[in-house]
């Protein structure tokens, strides 16, 4: 017996709604080539984002290999007009994907002079331009012979612009960093490098120091501890984030065409593009294993620090995305254009031909400006305040008179106070010694050895510390004794994750703290006269009490208030 049926009739009109509601839900969470904005995306005045002096612009253009086309010729003369007015303080940041579709061929390659004319239109940027001009390879740049094709790419730009270090990284490595000013950095990163199948580039490496890519890490939270004073722009072909194509937000357009040719494939070409959001199947979509990991590491290496911005190509569009406190700039529509969407507060998105500029202040603020071709002319389409002026700790005010002596421990007597039960399962370590008040001597730092003046903090994984210089150029180290267990989780355990915010006050913080009692907190002050005694050079570590004070300006913020080992 039938419980119910369906005519042929409503059967036809229920097709009919379901199809209406996907074509509909299509549109609606399609990407778009029109300028998109953020709900709380903003464009700001050029008065209100430039109180102070601009020291450095980056000028920024990516994915331009099709410079030989005409929308690329009209986007790259737009561009020329600006940069014939920059002074000397700017740089010409191309972010990859300098020919299409292979890199650049041997020379008795027949594509060989196609190839040359591309880099030419571009590099053509650089004529009278005041400024500094640097190539950074795309995964298009590397599929011409690896390696050796993007070694092909170096000389030919360096030998054009006849400066050695215009295609970076070089020798096909995988990182750079440059020293712009006082107060800016520039880190130079070829992800394709990272990417890359080794397997299939057997001497990838054979030139470069970093041979692994958990050194490639390292070596990354090395420069961005350096310059940790500094905004730092971070130049990489592959964005860490994306609301284009590559980042699985697909036009309607594309929905029909899915692939290069026009040949409209309706329902496999959504097929295709699910596929593509889903598994990752693309080593080039955001969504892609390897590519996921690069950007998880990198992430949790930048997400605490206000002073970083990415900037990238790889996507055919003009995009700002800003989430978790990670600000990503793509500028990818030099030679070609993809839609885009929005889907953060603060986005912005364009899908046609463009550039971007970003601008840094004697301050460190940075703002970007994205100029699209509308109608075959440029117009500023969005203008963003990334990084604003910081407020000075330094200006606080401490009160710099201290008693000559305080009684303080490394810990706290809640913290050592264990149950008997602990005790048994643990040991009892030397939980007694971190609790226990000694009396240590305060000290100003501009006093403390004529005078200590503090540099940056330092990179280790366990423990607080701060460089220190006196007048005469040698450097001290401020460690506190309390070590970080936090700090010890986001290095060891959680590598592709900030969590260091998310573990304070927590049972796993609390019980590293008490696994760091199983070594004697004053073990390094009578280390020396042991060694002093058999005659091995040894170094001379001082406990202190650091109140907060003047001197520490704005590393009050991490420092001050807490016991310290000082030494040479």
């Amino acid at each position: 017996m039938k419980l119910f049926s369906l005519n042929g009739r409503f059967q036809y009109n229920i097709s009919i709604i379901l199809v209406n509601v996907f074509a509909l839900f299509l549109l609606y969470s399609c990407a778009v080539k029109k300028p998109k904005y953020g709900k709380e995306a903003r464009t700001v005045s050029k008065d209100s984002v430039t109180a102070t002096t601009v020291k450095h612009t980056f000028f920024l253009i990516g994915d331009a290999g099709n410079a030989d086309e005409e929308n690329a010729k009209n986007t790259l003369a737009s561009l020329k007009k600006r940069l014939n007015r920059a002074g000397q303080n700017s740089t010409l940041l191309f972010l990859g994907d300098n020919i299409y579709p292979y890199g650049m061929p041997d020379v008795k390659d027949e594509n060989r002079k196609l190839a040359e004319e591309k880099m030419n239109n571009q590099l053509a940027l650089a004529d009278n331009f005041k400024g500094k001009t640097i190539v950074i390879p795309g995964n298009h740049d590397w599929y011409n012979d690896g390696v050796v094709g993007l070694k092909r790419q170096e000389n030919y730009v360096n030998e054009k612009l006849k400066q050695k270090k215009s295609f970076l990284p070089k020798d096909g490595c995988a990182i750079d960093d440059i020293s712009i000013n006082d107060n800016l950095a520039l880190v130079i990163i070829d992800s394709q490098w990272y990417l890359e199948d080794w397997d299939n580039n057997p001497t990838i490496n054979d030139n470069c120091t970093i041979k692994t890519r958990e050194d490639f890490f390292t070596e990354l939270e090395d420069v961005l501890n350096k310059n940790q004073k500094k905004t730092t722009v971070i130049a990489i072909h592959h964005p860490l984030m994306s609301n284009g194509t590559h980042g699985g937000q697909f036009s309607l357009e594309k929905q029909l065409f899915p692939l290069e040719s026009k040949i409209p494939l309706p329902v496999i070409g959504s097929l295709i593009n699910l596929l593509r959001k889903t598994t990752g199947v693309s080593p080039q979509d955001i969504q892609n294993k390897q590519y996921t990991k690069l950007i998880k590491r990198i992430k949790a290496l930048i997400q605490d620090k206000d002073n970083v911005v990415i900037v990238s190509g790889h996507d055919h569009n003009l995009q700002y995305v800003e989430k978790d406190n990670v600000k990503q700039i793509i500028s990818g529509a030099g030679s070609k254009s993809e839609a885009a969407r929005t889907i953060n507060p603060k986005d912005f998105s364009f899908g046609g031909n463009g550039y971007s500029v970003l601008e840094v202040t004697d301050k460190g603020v940075a703002n970007v400006s994205f100029y699209g071709m509308v109608d075959k002319k440029e117009k500023l389409l969005f203008r963003h305040q990334l990084i604003a002026d910081k407020i000075e700790i330094s200006k606080k005010k401490y009160n710099n008179s201290f008693s000559k002596f305080t009684r303080s421990s490394v810990y706290d007597s809640t913290m050592t106070s264990k149950s008997g039960f602990h005790n048994f399962l643990f040991g009892k370590h030397y939980r007694e010694y971190y609790s226990k008040p000694v009396r240590v001597r305060n000290v100003n730092l501009d006093t403390l050895y004529g005078g200590l003046k503090p540099l940056k903090e330092g990179g280790g994984h366990q423990s607080k510390s701060l460089r220190l210089e006196d007048k005469n150029g040698r450097q001290y180290v401020m460690r506190a004794l309390k070590k970080s267990a936090t700090r010890f989780l986001q290095s060891v355990a959680f590598k592709d994750q900030y969590v260091e915010k998310e573990f304070r006050d927590t049972y796993a913080e609390d019980f590293l703290l008490d696994f760091y009692t199983s070594s004697h907190p004053y073990t390094p002050f009578v280390v020396g006269d042991l060694a002093e005694a058999v005659g091995v050079n040894h170094s001379n570590p001082k406990l202190f009490f650091v109140p907060k004070q003047t001197a520490l300006a704005d590393f009050n913020e991490n420092f001050g208030d807490e016991l310290y080992m000082i030494e040479e």
